[in-house]
């Protein structure tokens, strides 16, 4: 487990937080240790995923609609997915190959030593409660494009 990913466990563990299931990710050349867990909006559980390596970076990934993207509101879903870019910062909407439709969050974790990442599980459930406030609000509309 790499350090950044050893500090998120830690924080779980201290906050008795038992949502997540952790993996590594074997022969990653950046040493992937992925957090799975799901959030529940509009009665649907919503796989999500926070990504931890030994880049900068840290990722919130959420599954908004497995297959969302179909030959017959392929414009239609582009198009909100664009708009909903253009409209909120934190937040990139986007399609897999598989034409699921995903939420990444992305989050600036530099450091290299365990106390570089003291607060890197408040700053991912900092991010996820402004995530999961956005799904609350546009999970129906964004679902009325895709349906």
């Amino acid at each position: 487990m790499n350090v950044k990913a050893e500090a998120f466990q830690n924080y779980l563990n201290e906050k008795k937080i038992e949502a997540f299931q952790s993996e590594n990710v074997p022969d990653d050349a950046q040493n992937t240790t992925i957090f799975r867990s799901h959030i529940v909006v509009e009665g649907q559980q919503l796989p999500t995923l926070v990504i931890l390596d030994d880049s900068v970076f840290s990722m919130i990934r959420v599954q908004i609609s497995p297959k969302a993207q179909t030959e017959e509101n392929e414009l239609k879903v582009l198009k909100l997915a664009n708009e909903q870019n253009l409209k909120f910062k934190p937040f990139k909407l986007y399609f897999d190959p598989a034409g699921s439709l995903i939420l990444d969050v992305c989050l600036l974790t530099p450091g290299q030593a365990a106390e570089d990442f003291g607060d890197l599980g408040d700053k991912v459930y900092g991010m996820l409660d402004v995530l999961i406030n956005f799904l609350n609000e546009n999970y129906r509309p964004i679902m009325k494009e895709v349906w």
